[in-house]
């Protein structure tokens, strides 16, 4: 999975993260543990590879882990933001 960087534009202040959507107009915020997946993402890195950092990096069981990842690349791919 990788970001399509040719479609969105992005900025992160702090642990927050705006992404507007060149070919929709659209934008987006995106918060917390979203924003270090999104940073995740601008490299080609699979959902295990994902779950594995940001069960390294924060205080989450890998279960939950991967099944909030999932819900929050399924929002991304909704909205066209990686393929």
């Amino acid at each position: 999975m990788r970001l399509q960087s040719t479609n969105i534009s992005a900025r992160t202040i702090g642990d927050e993260t705006i992404v507007l959507s060149l070919p929709s107009s659209s934008y987006f915020t995106i918060t917390g543990v979203g924003t270090r997946v999104f940073e995740l993402l601008a490299e080609d890195t699979s959902l295990d590879e994902l779950v594995e950092t940001i069960v390294d990096e924060y205080e989450v069981d890998p279960a939950t882990a991967r099944h909030d990842i999932e819900a929050f690349i399924d929002r991304l791919r909704a909205v066209e933001l990686i393929h």
